[in-house]
């Protein structure tokens, strides 16, 4: 039966028997195709279970019709060990729950990311111990495949070493618990785990011998099934085979781990050497200390750094070609302090090794430190196009005393290839992350992969080390296996026998490549003719083999859109949910894959290799829509991938494809309708404020009738501004041309009045450019660029004449100015617009420079009240630094506290639409918590549309910082009146 035929068959037979989400369409597959490898299997389906019931379902399914099933968490691993080509069975959408926490214990599902357990944890003071470099995204089921370590591996040992109990998925459907306690006290097995532990049991027993004879020489190994230390007196403990099996034994449903106390004391150092080989020798010395972790960082990685963090630069001066960063874990504090003296004095004095040491006594100080290193790995992916970094030899691992030896010998190797490497090691274990540097669109440098694998993983073996010491096995290390284990590789066969008799988990990992791909099924590349073919110059007849979409309706400069796909590098940390970042909002609330900005990617990266004429299509589409426009990928992805661009693209395509919905025409033209409305305010509030158009709106227009829509204003500030002749521009005075804006103008002119009073109190003039109109971003999000880029050419007429006339471009909607300064570059290569980009600047970063420059009045009224500001997400897109706050706080008695949790969820129109309206609340929901606390009076927001969501979720009245500073300095008293009376649902401001 061929594929089309078994995915139809599955919709039918799935219909009414599983309760998650069965996911069979082309792009989700294509979505699921890759990971954070360098690797693209696409997999028959996407499977994501509720709960135990639908996992068994799953497994007897698979069994009975012969299909494979590859468990994936978040997909951050390096070696390819959630890629297949069955049933992807996705545990981290719905696996998501910490079930119990006790003294030192805490029971978790598979779908938990670490960092949060970790959060959980840290409120009694408590913590799980591995702590990969993928913590922010990483998934406790992941982990377990994986038996995921990090940098402290040294003390902390492996996710293995952690682990008291573990509930599972057998081939036959059945689930069982396995605890760590003797089998005597132990629950009676059920029938399928009493056969499998007397399998191992009787094949332990034949092999002990050769069991013990064929383990490698360092003790930091994890390649391959874990028998060594799995074979006790009372019988196998079956937990340490499965933790680390990589999902090709069973499926994990519940995991109870061990926790351990905080660091009591945390100290470190980083110290800089002449040469690695100096580095090498001193972290021998630093073993001998016990730190936590004791890694060492080649010149590359230390001159990237230096580029990305002042805090580098001024940590390790450039004549360093190596440094070594170390970290002491004590029960106090000054016990840490003392092991860091110690090895300062004895690299530095003792011996005369280090040029310099630099000691952080702290958590905080520790953390800046260790930032250091995470900047230079995330610098990594931030290169640009050409030769990268590529994990494939990155998992390497030798006894501790061999290091220097491998490292002389693998830059032999490296030199013979005519390739270049970063080395980052962590000495105190032996492993090596060794990341030669390649263009994989280079045929030269792809044909060198494998060459490579094969010296450096031979050269490894052949030192008595492991060719996976803790990324896993995966498609990238499989074909070693066999290699390293020798006579023992018969047993790991028969292990996966034991308990996958039919290959249902995970197939070609670890004993077994699919003989029906080649050994590395690489990514897609995605080569430079394939936008010259997109851009709109492009003919109909292509010179490539790609079948490209007609032409790009954004302005890409050259290799941009390739450079946007190849920055992702499919690592993961999009997926974060932590408060500390942004990204990605909509993926924080559905948690789904094609949610995440990689996905995004990934979508890209599939059509300009196999061909953009489906950019159009609706599903393209679907997943478009999941992009807000937030910028928090483009600004906070450790390669820069610029995200919100493709999917702009992607629903520019998809309007030119199919046209617009309902509901996006609309939004579309809201800037037109809400002028319109503006001339006939009275009206149009009467209107809007009948249940029967707001039903109808929904109904018709998909505009939800339980959210509250601004009022019209009785009179737009633009006809206030002409009154007023600030519309008469006066030669040669230097000040601002002030952009206002849709809601400044017809809905809320207190901010327009409030931005004109502040600055000319401050002796700025203002003048208001009578011919502006809305900026159209609401039409470019929602993929109409021919209305978007005649907004902005009308816009552009009037500014860049204003900028050529010596004034700069005041926004006070933060949107505007970044559609100004960022999108507006992608509607029109004109130098008019890239002037007025030049020269926009949103008005609370205006009034800060002038603050910083001693030209900001300070005379303020003194007030005593509270406010929540909370920071738009374009705010920080922009990149001017968050002024608000500090802004406010200039205001005597004002107290200010920033709210800086993540996005408002209004995402300019998307919280409008019916469909959203929910998910609308969810994301800002972290935001809403913070500001209904009872110590914010008030609410503060530079966006108009964070501003609504604030009002409408919390009820507390919530001010543009500018109005505050227009109440203080006394210019606008009848905001106070404003500030006494919260605001009413409806028709509202």
């Amino acid at each position: 039966m061929d594929a089309v035929a078994v995915r139809a068959r599955l919709r039918e037979d799935f219909r009414n028997q599983f309760r998650g989400d069965l996911r069979l369409d082309d792009i989700s597959r294509r979505l699921y195709s890759t990971d954070a490898s360098l690797f693209q299997i696409e997999p028959l389906g996407v499977v994501a279970p509720r709960d135990e019931v639908d996992l068994g379902f799953i497994v007897r399914y698979a069994k009975e019709n012969g299909l494979s099933l590859v468990p994936r968490g978040a997909g951050t691993g390096l070696a390819g060990e959630s890629l297949g080509a069955g049933l992807v069975v996705d545990t981290s959408v719905y696996f998501r729950s910490i079930l119990e926490t006790g003294e030192a214990r805490v029971r978790v599902q598979p779908g938990v990311v670490l960092r949060q357990l970790n959060a959980h944890l840290a409120e009694t003071g408590r913590r799980f111990a591995p702590d990969p470099a993928s913590r922010a995204s990483c998934t406790i089921g992941g982990m377990l495949g994986t038996n995921a370590s990090g940098g402290k591996c040294a003390i902390h040992g492996y996710t293995r070493d952690h682990v008291a109990a573990l509930s599972v998925v057998w081939d036959d459907g059945s689930s069982e618990r396995l605890d760590r306690l003797p089998i005597s006290a132990a629950a009676p097995d059920l029938a399928r785990t009493a056969e499998i532990r007397l399998g191992v049991k009787t094949l332990f027993d034949a092999n002990a011998a050769l069991i013990q004879a064929s383990q490698p020489k360092t003790a930091f190994n994890r390649c391959g099934y874990n028998l060594h230390s799995s074979a006790g007196l009372a019988g196998p403990d079956l937990i340490d085979i499965l933790v680390g099996s990589e999902g090709t034994l069973a499926l994990f449903t519940e995991a109870t781990l061990r926790t351990i106390p905080l660091a009591g004391g945390r100290a470190a150092a980083a110290f800089g050497f002449a040469t690695i080989e100096g580095a090498l020798h001193a972290a021998r010395l630093a073993r001998e200390l016990w730190p936590a972790a004791c890694d060492i960082l080649d010149r590359r990685l230390l001159s990237l750094a230096r580029a990305r963090t002042p805090e580098a630069a001024a940590a390790i001066p450039p004549e360093a070609e190596a440094a070594i960063l170390v970290e002491f874990e004590r029960e106090v504090e000054a016990d840490a302090r003392d092991a860091v003296r110690t090895l300062i004095d004895t690299l530095q004095n003792v011996h005369h090794l280090a040029l310099l040491a630099v000691p952080a006594y702290g958590d905080a100080a520790a953390d800046r430190l260790w930032d250091v290193r995470d900047a230079a790995l995330s610098s990594l992916y931030a290169i640009g196009r050409g030769s990268r970094p590529v994990a494939f030899v990155e998992d390497i691992g030798v006894a501790p005393d061999d290091l220097g030896d491998f490292v002389g010998r693998s830059r032999e190797v490296l030199k013979r290839h005519e390739v270049s490497a970063s080395f980052l090691i962590h000495a105190a274990t032996g492993q090596v992350h060794l990341r030669p540097l390649l263009d994989l669109e280079n045929p030269t440098d792809a044909a060198k992969l494998w060459p490579l694998a094969e010296e450096l993983h031979c050269l490894a073996i052949d030192m008595g080390g492991t060719v996976s010491a803790q990324h896993g096995t995966g498609i990238a290390r499989t074909p070693w296996v066999e290699r390293q284990y020798g006579r023992l590789f018969p047993v790991l066969r028969e292990v996966k026998q034991l308990f996958d008799p039919h290959g249902l988990f995970n197939p070609g990992k670890i004993v077994g490549l699919d003989p029906s791909r080649p050994a590395w099924p690489l990514r897609a590349a995605v080569l430079e003719s394939a936008h010259e073919s997109l851009s709109p110059s492009a003919t109909d007849g292509p010179a490539t083999s790609y079948k490209p979409f007609r032409r790009s309706l954004l302005h890409w400069q050259p290799g941009e859109m390739v450079q946007a796909v190849s920055a992702c590098n499919g690592c993961g940390a999009c997926r974060t949910e932590m408060p500390g970042q942004r990204m990605c909002p909509v993926f924080r609330v559905n948690h789904s894959e094609d949610s995440s900005p990689r996905a995004k990617a990934n979508l890209f990266r599939d059509l300009l290799a196999g061909g953009l004429e489906r950019l159009g299509d609706a599903a393209v589409r679907q997943v478009a829509d999941l992009c807000v426009n937030c910028k928090m990928c483009g600004r906070e992805c450790p390669g820069q991938a610029d995200i919100p661009k493709l999917m702009l693209e992607a629903k520019a395509a998809n309007h030119a494809a199919r046209g617009l919905s309902r509901s996006d025409w609309l939004l579309a033209r809201i800037d037109g309708l809400a002028a319109l409305g503006g001339r006939f305010p009275l009206t149009a509030n009467l209107i809007l404020g009948r249940p029967v158009a707001r039903w109808l709106l929904d109904k018709v227009f998909g505009l939800s009738r339980h959210r509250s829509l601004p009022r019209f204003a009785y009179r737009p500030f633009q006809s206030l501004a002409r009154r007023r002749g600030l519309t008469k521009l006066e030669s040669g005075r230097a000040g601002v041309a002030y952009f206002t804006d849709t809601v400044a103008n017809v809905f809320d002119p207190s901010v327009a009045e409030a931005t004109v009073a502040v600055l000319n109190h401050n002796g700025i003039p203002v003048y208001v450019p009578p011919k502006q109109r809305g900026t159209g971003a609401a039409a470019l999000a929602q993929g109409d660029t021919d209305t978007a880029r005649r907004r902005l050419i009308d816009n552009v007429r009037v500014l860049a004449e204003c900028v050529r006339g010596g004034l700069t471009v005041v926004c006070s909607e933060p949107t505007a100015a970044l559609h100004f300064r960022l999108d507006a570059l992608g509607l029109a290569d004109d130098p008019d617009v890239r002037l007025v980009a030049e020269n926009a600047v949103e008005l609370t970063a205006y009034l800060w420079d002038l603050h910083a420059a001693g030209r900001l009045k300070t005379d303020f009224q003194t007030f005593d009240f509270s406010i929540g500001h909370h920071v738009p997400c374009h705010i920080k897109a922009l990149g001017n630094g968050v002024r608000g706050p500090s802004l406010l706080a200039l205001i005597p008695g004002v107290r200010v506290n920033k709210i800086d949790v993540g996005c408002s969820g209004m995402a300019g129109a998307f919280g409008l639409k019916a469909k959203n309206y929910e998910m609308s609340l969810e994301i800002g929901r972290p935001m809403l918590d913070e500001l209904a606390r009872p110590d914010h009076l008030f609410g503060a927001s530079e966006c108009s549309a964070c501003r609504m969501q604030m009002q409408e979720g919390t009820g507390k009245r919530s001010l543009h910082p500018v109005q505050y500073l227009a109440l203080a300095y006394g210019l606008m008293p009848a905001l106070e009146s404003r500030l006494r009376h919260p605001p009413r649902k409806g028709l509202t401001w």
